[in-house]
């Protein structure tokens, strides 16, 4: 593929990825407030914080994608390119379901498979070309810490449940086992 072209699908890839993702994202006033009810960890970065990192990780990606484009047919670069659909994929969709579809347990997931696409698009990357490889560096470590965070963040909003361990005893109430293992 030609520069341009690459520049061009690169930028467009990784922007209409954002773009999508942030029709859902906490800048929207419902979104915000739900967000602020939500128990979080003390390490979760502020909203600023979160934007500005965004912004450099999407460099990158778009940096990561041109990079790739721009080299010879190859299997690892087949493989780092489709990893990199998928991460643009996660970066669509994980807003969606967090914020637009309130989905704690699915966005965790989501934040998991994005972690795994970032660091097998890195992996194959440096078999096709060394600056897309380290491009992804930073997005693999925040994708690394997402997925812990929203895990985190997953569990302590855990809905509660009346049913289980009877207080004051070791009993438990039927349906307590099905009741743990309940999505």
């Amino acid at each position: 593929m030609n520069k341009t072209t690459a520049a061009l699908v690169s930028i467009a890839s990784v922007g209409g990825a954002a773009f999508i993702g942030a029709q859902f994202g906490p800048q929207r006033p419902r979104e915000a407030i739900w967000y602020e009810t939500l128990r979080k960890p003390s390490y979760t970065p502020s909203g600023s914080t979160i934007g500005f990192a965004w912004g450099i990780l999407e460099t990158l990606l778009a940096v990561t994608g041109y990079r790739l484009l721009t080299r010879p047919n190859s299997a690892a670069r087949g493989t780092a390119l489709a990893s990199w659909g998928a991460t643009l994929a996660g970066l669509a969709g994980y807003p969606a379901l967090f914020f637009g579809g309130k989905k704690l347990g699915p966005s965790a997931a989501v934040a998991t498979a994005m972690c795994a696409s970032t660091t097998a698009t890195a992996a194959a990357a440096s078999k096709v070309d060394e600056v897309a490889a380290v491009s992804m560096t930073p997005l693999v470590l925040w994708t690394m810490f997402a997925m812990v965070l929203s895990e985190e963040v997953w569990r302590r909003n855990q809905p509660r449940r009346s049913r289980g361990r009877v207080p004051g005893t070791t009993a438990t109430q039927p349906g307590a086992l099905a009741d743990v293992m309940a999505p």
